[in-house]
């Protein structure tokens, strides 16, 4: 049967080569290729997700981690700014994806408070949250669900100074709701384990965001490092049903990794656990995550790349998805098959197309405990 992966038993590793030169390039091609516009078509508003809110947000982080770099003789900061300054138009109707991070007018919002620190703004954001507060239909995952309104009002905490006092109250209703709703939450009607539709994701939305909740919480997260199979990974739902076997962020080990080094903190009495669990899942990720789909943080190298230790590992797996190599790889191909686009069809989607993983990938290659954006890399539960 065909595989999912590549070989990693080459004769030598890889290693980098300038990854300034390679984050710039990736810089300069998103502002060349998909530059801020006045107004943006209704179609291609996806949150955080995809989109122009996306890379506003993308822009925000990397003006706040290399402050002095320019882009087309700007600096970041100035690019974030035009990202989120675009028309939405008139009709963005509150809720067309959920309440999470791929819902456009919250995730607009959010960024929006977050690049200008603004509370009139912060006031908007919540009064588009208040609205889906009571919303019964809507799940509890990240993507569409109150796991990711949790992660939005997380992000205007942090970035928003005096804000805790607006957020705070939004922030403890829904995480109630969440834990009521649980602990087996469902995501069109299946249990879901992982960090983009699953309980991982949840908890760690969950406890990063409100840290008191650890104890109430440790329960389920010990009967999630359960459910960690003989070769390392886990099951992208209950009952290894759909999606078994898969290795990337959004269903599989790299996104336990993710989310157990962030908790581990908050666990002392499972700390020895995570451990254990991390260094078993990690190899898994060395034996089976360098995917042979356009490397992405969701669902490619770039992701998978970002759980490995710093060392090696991690960059024979940068290795194999800097651009040079992607498009050697790509010539040698003769299956059509290899580093195949995985973002659904949007060209400069945030977490799942080439050019904007690649830059948060730059970015954080030579950090101990690298973060995945719009997941875990704000996890300070008090604004700075």
């Amino acid at each position: 049967m065909e595989t999912r992966h590549i070989s990693v038993n080459p004769p030598n590793l890889l290693t980098v080569g300038d990854t300034d030169i390679y984050l710039r390039k990736a810089l300069e091609d998103i502002v060349a290729n998909y530059p801020p516009r006045s107004r943006y078509p209704h179609e291609i508003l996806q949150g955080l997700w995809s989109g122009p809110t996306g890379i506003a947000y993308l822009m925000l982080q990397v003006s706040a981690h290399q402050p002095d770099i320019f882009i087309s003789g700007q600096p970041a900061a100035h690019w974030a700014q035009g990202y989120i300054s675009g028309s939405r138009g008139h009709n963005l109707r509150l809720g067309s994806h959920g309440c999470g991070i791929n819902d456009e007018k919250l995730a607009f919002e959010a960024v929006r408070a977050a690049i200008t620190k603004d509370l009139r703004h912060v006031r908007d954001f919540m009064s588009s949250v208040s609205q889906v507060i009571p919303v019964e239909e809507f799940p509890d995952e990240m993507l569409y669900g109150r796991a990711g309104t949790l992660y939005l009002l997380r992000l205007v905490r942090h970035w928003v100074s005096d804000s805790n006092a607006l957020v705070d109250p939004a922030i403890a209703e829904i995480s109630n709701t969440i834990i009521n709703n649980g602990p087996h939450w469902k995501w069109h009607g299946r249990r879901y384990l992982g960090a983009v539709h699953g309980d991982i994701g949840i908890v760690t939305q969950l406890v990063l965001t409100s840290p008191s909740l650890a104890t109430q919480l440790e329960p389920v997260l010990n009967r999630l490092l359960d459910m960690q199979l003989p070769d390392g990974n886990w099951p992208s739902a209950e009952g290894h049903g759909l999606g078994k076997g898969l290795v990337q962020f959004c269903h599989g080990a790299p996104g336990f990794i993710v989310s157990l080094l962030s908790l581990r903190p908050f666990f002392p009495a499972l700390q020895e656990r995570i451990d254990a669990a991390v260094k078993k899942a990690r190899e898994c990720v060395w034996n089976e995550g360098l995917l042979k789909k356009e490397p992405s943080l969701c669902h490619g190298i770039f992701g998978n790349a970002l759980t490995l230790p710093l060392g090696p590992r991690r960059n024979h797996f940068l290795g194999v998805a800097t651009p040079e190599h992607v498009a050697e790889m790509k010539r040698g191909d003769h299956t059509g098959m290899m580093f195949e686009r995985a973002d659904y069809g949007r060209s400069y989607s945030t977490l799942t197309s080439y050019t904007p993983s690649a830059v948060w990938a730059w970015l954080h290659f030579d950090k101990e405990v690298p973060k995945i954006l719009a997941y875990n890399d704000i996890d300070e539960p008090v604004a700075q």
